[in-house]
């Protein structure tokens, strides 16, 4: 039985805000039909910790839900998931469980009022083996199913760098990658990150800048 909810944190913009004009350009820029890699599941993570891609991963699904498409975010960080206390949800039931169950997807996600079309798929249980769930066949089923009962699937992951569960679903069939850099990272830490990727071919969608909390610039 779930938990009861939590109170949401303040992570999340208002649309309706010049706070989230940076999101919308980003969401534009990924869905240029001149990008030939163009995909529907968009896996958000970053070299290191305190980066800030659980927040831009929330926003960016949040401002694409509004109006017209009907989204789902995914908290496959599941040594560290944050998606649940960002949108004041329990923890569980969730992805895990999902994984675990021979269950469907629309039976372990759950709305998110007021915010458009987008739902929610929390980590769920915890588990010591991240990495195994992560990059397994099941994982890729579940981004299948997502993929063809969603306009857009957003995955925040962990860290390139802090364990090989990115690389795992990054390497899954049908993922785009967007990495979030913060301000002041260093080229080294960057290089290694792309290197990760390069390493299981994974579909770069681009890069975005995370300065001081705020979303400022992106490159494709």
């Amino acid at each position: 039985m779930a938990k009861a909810a939590l109170a949401p944190t303040r992570k999340l913009v208002d649309p309706g805000s010049p706070s989230s004009d940076p999101f919308r350009a980003l969401r534009l820029a990924l869905q240029l039909p001149a990008a030939e890699h163009q995909s529907k599941v968009l896996l958000v993570t970053s070299a290191e910790q305190g980066e800030g891609k659980s927040t831009l991963a929330a926003n960016y699904a949040l401002v694409s839900a509004i109006g017209y498409r009907n989204v789902l975010l995914i908290d496959a960080d599941l040594r560290r998931p944050a998606l649940h206390e960002v949108f004041g949800m329990a923890r569980s039931p969730g992805l895990v469980d999902l994984a675990a169950s021979n269950g469907h997807l629309k039976d372990y996600t759950r709305p998110i009022p007021n915010f458009g079309t987008l739902d929610l798929l929390t980590a769920g249980s915890s588990i010591r083996k991240t990495g195994d769930l992560t990059s397994s066949a099941r994982m890729a089923a579940i981004l299948e199913e997502a993929a063809q009962t969603y306009a857009l699937v957003v995955v925040d992951s962990p860290p390139l760098l802090s364990a090989a569960d990115a690389s795992g679903i990054a390497a899954l069939p049908g993922v785009s990658v967007l990495l979030v850099v913060d301000k002041g990272a260093r080229r080294r830490v960057i290089r290694n990150a792309l290197r990760k990727l390069e390493l299981v071919n994974a579909n770069v969608a681009g890069a975005v800048m995370n300065r001081e909390g705020r979303l400022s610039t992106y490159g494709y």
